[in-house]
């Protein structure tokens, strides 16, 4: 039964008039007695007695329209629960994020998200890559700044892309490839590199091992790190190197690193915000729009710095 046919029938039992209730809903009278018809036939019953001396509620009728109230109340309390959930509002937002891969948006984007969604607060922890998924996936997060270098199922994940990354060579300003515009492999050989533990970054520590694979056998793998904070002091304390994430060119903020790109068989990825299908409304969808939104502006702010 169509739930806007049950609402004409309600205001009709109100009004008592065919004008007027075709009028509050936009119809010609034809159009709301057919629809009032369709009612009845369906029911089996007459809701209105049509006279000369005007409509009147039927006895029955008059118990079905009653019945139709509460059903109608009901029907939008669900209405407006679903609303509440769609739409997110009131409900916080938990994000997680590679400091790294996201810090130089992460206020924009929330602030600008903070003025059009003033009720919803915004709650941020800082994550290793490898913390993400499992995150996501029990739902202690809602929404993640992360890369898609692990691949997730596009029928359980949707993401968005927000920029390029690369795993790159990360060196002191004093070391001996520091000038180099590109390194290859071959030339680490006899290098102290800086190789995260397998229980803090799994995944990033066997492409690691992947990429000096070649010369796996004449490096040494120093310190095997647990947190990013200290593989930038082992860099500075110890003069090594690191192959790591093009983005911790934004945690690493100071002029004593070199930053420089590897040619070597790397799997190209992206940073991308990322969020279960399931928990998505639409608030959060315009948070993941807003990164999107800020990477995209500042990649233009970029390119008219070196293109004045």
């Amino acid at each position: 039964m169509n739930i806007d046919n049950l609402r004409e029938c309600v205001d009709l039992a109100r009004t008592l008039s065919f004008t007027k209730t075709a009028q509050r809903f936009y119809l010609t009278q034809p159009v709301l007695s057919k629809h009032v018809a369709n009612v009845e036939k369906e029911l089996g019953i007459e809701i209105f007695l049509r006279g000369k001396n005007g409509v009147h509620l039927t006895s029955i009728g008059r118990t079905f329209i009653d019945g139709c109230k509460d059903v109608l109340d009901r029907y939008d309390g669900v209405l407006e629960g679903v609303e509440h959930l769609k739409y997110g509002e009131d409900r916080p937002i938990d994000l997680g994020y590679l400091y790294g891969a996201s810090s130089i948006v992460l206020p924009k984007a929330i602030r600008a998200f903070g003025k059009r969604h003033p009720s919803i607060e915004v709650r941020y922890l800082s994550m290793e890559i490898d913390e993400i998924p499992g995150a996501l996936d029990e739902n202690r997060i809602d929404l993640a700044i992360t890369s898609d270098l692990e691949k997730f199922d596009p029928d359980r994940f949707a993401w968005k892309n927000l920029y390029r990354d690369s795993l790159c060579l990360i060196v002191p300003n004093t070391h001996r490839l520091a000038g180099r515009e590109i390194v290859r492999v071959g030339d680490l050989a006899g290098e102290e590199i800086i190789v995260p533990r397998t229980s803090f970054m799994p995944n990033e520590t066997g492409h690691i091992r992947k990429v000096l694979s070649p010369i796996l056998e004449t490096v040494t793998q120093k310190r095997l790190i647990g947190d990013l904070n200290s593989i930038r002091m082992s860099l500075m304390v110890e003069g090594c190197a690191a192959i790591e994430f093009a983005h911790l060119r934004n945690y690493f903020a100071d002029d004593e690193f070199a930053f420089i790109p590897l040619d070597a068989a790397l799997p190209e990825f992206n940073v991308i915000a990322l969020w279960k299908r399931s928990n998505e409304t639409v608030a959060l969808l315009d948070l993941a729009e807003e990164f999107e939104r800020q990477c995209a502006k500042l990649r233009s702010d970029r390119s008219e710095r070196r293109n004045p």
